[in-house]
């Protein structure tokens, strides 16, 4: 089973782009790899709205998404801004080897950034469900790895992402040997089964 590696984080933190660093790193290892964008996959699968029914819909939507490429071996990235708990716990049940990265981002630094200018609009009151803004996000309260971008540089920021999607493979790695090696003794996965199961 392969990991999956999941950025989350407010609009403009970074996410997207470190997402888009660590696919060219690991695809030059030679990994198969799928990196979903949240904003692309909601246009493509014609998902409307912000509110936090079409959020969670998206989110779903994305979670389905990941399973099936997992079920080709292929390690996932999501770039998603995941902004409730709830999303998070589901996850947390339904993924295995699941990964869970905050691109943290200050507001200050965000609305000064705003590269869709989603915080200007929320400003003058164009926007309406803006996460961290008018909707909310809850803070993660589980991350395997907080980055912090308007504090680190970009390069130490992917390097944090980079060591912990490795640490994430060889994880991987090790229980598919476990696996291998439960398997070949008849004898010994019949003693183990009861535990596997």
């Amino acid at each position: 089973m392969t990991p999956v590696i999941w950025l989350l984080g407010l609009s403009g933190s970074g996410k997207t782009t470190l997402g888009s660093l660590l696919r060219l790193h690991l695809e030059g290892e030679g990994h198969e790899v799928t990196f979903i964008d949240a904003d692309r996959f909601r246009q493509q699968n014609g998902i409307t709205g912000f509110t936090p029914e079409a959020r969670t819909r998206n989110i779903n939507a994305i979670r389905a998404h990941v399973l099936q490429q997992l079920a080709q071996d292929r390690l996932c990235i999501v770039a998603a801004i995941t902004p409730y708990e709830e999303m998070r716990i589901r996850n947390r049940e339904q993924i295995p080897l699941y990964r869970e990265v905050w691109v943290r981002c200050g507001m200050t630094t965000l609305a000064e950034r705003d590269t869709k200018g989603f915080y200007a609009r929320a400003a003058k009151g164009e926007m309406k469900l803006l996460s961290g803004v008018s909707d909310a996000f809850d803070e993660p309260v589980r991350a395997d790895l907080v980055i912090d971008t308007d504090r680190m540089t970009m390069a130490d920021s992917y390097v944090a992402l980079r060591d912990l999607a490795e640490d994430a493979i060889r994880e991987s790695e090790e229980w598919e040997d476990v696996g291998y090696d439960l398997a070949i003794p008849t004898v010994h996965t019949q003693v183990l089964s009861g535990f596997l199961l």
